[in-house]
């Protein structure tokens, strides 16, 4: 999946910003290098299902095992990066995702989708893993986070958007705009 994303990587941030208009075509770039190469490097060894932690001196264990079906949510900001990330971290614990893309970022996510999935079932895992919304509408965003089986929302998007996803009832983790604090060192070039 990460080889694939990887491949694409250009034409995907060259979509995103074509079909949307918004950010910077450099930036989108390094956003799907991070979201799928960094990613994968980050999570590659990490084990997600069965035994993840043996205690013998406390006498317990930690099991993980899957959730259940994710509902994706993606941004128009961000949208391929987004995808795939939320697709690796799925994939990686084992879970299918459902994803409702934002209306402004239906192509380039749709695109970002399939080629994760077709890379995903090529290496053996099921035919539905990754799926989408083909129709994109905030309405159907609501349906599928409140359909009865979603087992845990990923949403990317407005403070509206996060807000629908934290009151479903189910585990939701919600992530809106915001800025990133950053230091300079006093010694840094900023011409």
């Amino acid at each position: 999946m990460t080889l694939a994303a990887l491949a694409d990587h250009r034409k995907l941030a060259k979509m995103a910003v074509d079909e949307n208009g918004m950010g910077i075509y450099e930036d989108k770039i390094t956003k799907n290098i991070f979201a799928s190469e960094y990613v994968y490097h980050s999570i590659k060894k990490m084990k997600t299902v069965g035994i993840i932690k043996d205690n013998d001196e406390e006498d317990c264990m930690d099991v993980a095992e899957p959730i259940g079906v994710i509902a994706g949510v993606t941004p128009t900001t961000n949208p391929t990066s987004t995808t795939i990330f939320k697709s690796l971290i799925s994939i990686k614990t084992r879970n299918p995702i459902i994803f409702s893309f934002h209306p402004r970022a239906q192509q380039c996510t749709v695109e970002a989708a399939r080629i994760v999935r077709d890379a995903a079932i090529e290496a053996g895992a099921p035919e539905n893993c990754i799926q989408w919304i083909e129709t994109p509408s905030i309405e159907a965003s609501q349906l599928l986070m409140n359909h009865s089986g979603v087992d845990m929302i990923l949403a990317t998007g407005g403070p509206g958007m996060v807000k629908s996803a934290y009151s479903t009832g189910k585990p939701a983790l919600g992530v809106g705009a915001g800025n990133v604090p950053c230091y300079i060192e006093k010694t840094a070039n900023l011409k």
